[in-house]
């Protein structure tokens, strides 16, 4: 029996579970896949636009050459954290369900050989994040070998066609790496610019690009199907086809709400914002907390640098609960 048990290994729930080892309270963390799996699908040469200091977790500097910290530094520091500190954390277990007892939850879990494992814990975190649920374009097609929703670098597409889909961060510099790779890139977005709301380091090189025509760019403009040589683009002059070897959905990531709302958690339709308490981070079903980015739906309000210390506040609640919990349980002198 745990105190608590934490689903989800990213930083937020890294950090929780640290705020909780502070505590001296029993925890578990159980991961999916590897510790701080968001970063390990970010590209290989990515910079993180947050600085190092902002992405600190349980008070241990985090020191980098730059002030931006790159994918290799952030992953080498996570693993150095967790190393360090001990953090019990179990990897490549995937929850398959919750199920809520008198006074406790039992978490049922697989590892990768399929064998089953389960965990007892009088409350539950839940820190799984957002980005191992990606949206869909919900399109036909989209479910073929040629169609990924992560982009890790660019060599692999030289020479190819390469369609990227969205408008942010992601989807921009994913193009421009594309092109610099020697990719035939397209770029579709269903806004009428991909020019505003994007970092500044990426801004002069994409304005660049599509000024001198080098990425083909359809604004207002969706995918309407996807087939093994082409793709089909809905735009304001009508449906057209053109050439396709790879299609990059990068148009955001969403919570696992099947998770959430499986054990009673309410959450927002339009936003996907679960129900919970802004001081203590408690879900509205009892004993079931959330942390880190998970919090934010598909609103990307929240990220690593501010989930990051929801922990701190989940392991004051949680240690104030089971003392209250302790002291009445005791017998009277």
């Amino acid at each position: 029996m745990y105190d608590v048990v934490i689903i989800g290994g990213g930083p937020c729930g890294l950090s929780t579970g640290l705020a909780l080892q502070e505590k001296g309270l029993s925890y578990v963390i159980i991961e999916k896949e590897a510790i701080v799996n968001s970063i390990v699908n970010c590209p290989f040469q990515m910079t993180f636009y947050s600085t190092s200091d902002r992405l600190e977790i349980g008070n241990i500097p985090f020191l980098t050459q730059d002030a931006r910290p790159t994918r290799t530094e952030l992953l080498k520091y996570y693993r150095l954290v967790t190393e360090r500190q001990e953090i019990n954390i179990k990897c490549y277990q995937k929850v398959t369900t919750i199920s809520k007892n008198a006074e406790s939850f039992t978490v049922h879990a697989e590892d990768r050989h399929q064998n089953s494992i389960s965990y007892e814990a009088k409350m539950i975190v839940l820190a799984t994040g957002i980005f191992d649920t990606p949206r869909q374009l919900d399109v036909s097609g989209e479910n073929l070998t040629k169609v990924s929703h992560y982009y890790k670098e660019g060599h692999h597409y030289y020479g190819q066609h390469v369609t990227v889909v969205g408008g942010k961060n992601s989807a921009i510099e994913a193009a421009i790496d594309l092109y610099r790779n020697g990719a035939h890139v397209t770029l579709v977005h269903r806004g009428e610019t991909v020019l505003e709301g994007i970092k500044p380091s990426l801004l002069l090189d994409m304005r660049n690009l599509l000024k001198k025509g080098q990425i083909d760019f359809y604004p207002n403009s969706s995918i309407a199907s996807i087939e093994e040589t082409t793709i089909s683009i809905q735009s304001p002059n009508g449906l057209f086809t053109i050439q396709n070897d790879y299609v990059l959905s990068l148009i955001g990531y969403q919570p696992n709400t099947s998770m959430l709302q499986s054990i009673g958690i309410q959450i927002d339709a339009s936003t996907l914002v679960p129900f919970f308490d802004p001081e203590s981070f408690e879900s509205n079903v009892k004993n079931v907390f959330l942390s880190g980015v998970v919090t934010g739906g598909i609103t990307n309000r929240v990220y690593i640098e501010d989930g990051r210390f929801h922990g701190l506040k989940i392991a004051e609640e949680i240690a104030s609960r089971l003392a209250l919990v302790a002291n009445n349980n005791s017998p009277s002198v």
